[in-house]
């Protein structure tokens, strides 16, 4: 799906991956062309890329891709094993029941020496997609990785939005993808 620092962080760390992968799939894409595959195809239009939801609620079109794979079960895909070099979601680990479950279902379906790439929101505002159950630190995807069988190469938690729009970090005022202020009230961390 995708807010602008989701699509920053893309730039900054995914592209390159991407750049090199025979077969991708989204899941939770945003229209068709998705973002991202609309950027991929400019560079080549070799690539494999197809796209995969549970439902067409909130995808604004993007089942109208040919390359749409409708599943009935979140957890459990209609794709074979080791199908993609890279399987990606941008903003949809929040809205997942049993993150734990799911990301076992995407290292099954991600080739051997492939990738499961995932931007998730941190602090952006409740956003049910039909639920929003989880913010996850990048230690918590370093473990949830683990767990999964796969080896984290770059767990990070950034938002980028402050940087492009040179936004001061001590305004005291909220900004979409950014958490500006320090919970709790001073700059001890405790």
């Amino acid at each position: 799906m995708g807010h602008l620092n989701g699509r920053l962080l893309w730039h900054k760390y995914a592209e390159s991956y991407f750049e090199k992968a025979e077969s991708i799939l989204e899941i939770g894409p945003l229209g068709y062309p998705t973002y991202y595959e609309n950027i991929l195809r400019k560079k080549s239009d070799k690539v494999e890329y197809k796209v995969l939801d549970i439902g067409s609620d909130f995808i604004s079109g993007a089942e109208k891709n040919p390359n749409f794979i409708l599943s009935k079960d979140p957890m459990d895909y209609p794709i074979g094993d080791n199908s993609f070099d890279i399987v990606f979601s941008d903003q949809v680990l929040e809205t997942v029941d049993f993150i734990w479950v799911w990301y076992k279902e995407l290292a099954r379906i991600t080739q051997p020496g492939g990738y499961v790439i995932t931007i998730n929101a941190y602090s952006y505002p409740r956003c049910p997609s039909p639920i929003d159950a989880w913010r996850v630190h990048s230690d918590g995807m370093k473990v949830l990785n683990q767990y999964s069988g796969l080896k984290t190469i770059l767990s990070v938690t950034e938002s980028l939005e402050l940087e492009k729009y040179k936004v001061p970090l001590r305004t005291g005022a909220y900004f979409p993808g950014a958490s500006i202020t320090n919970p709790y009230g001073d700059d001890s961390g405790k």
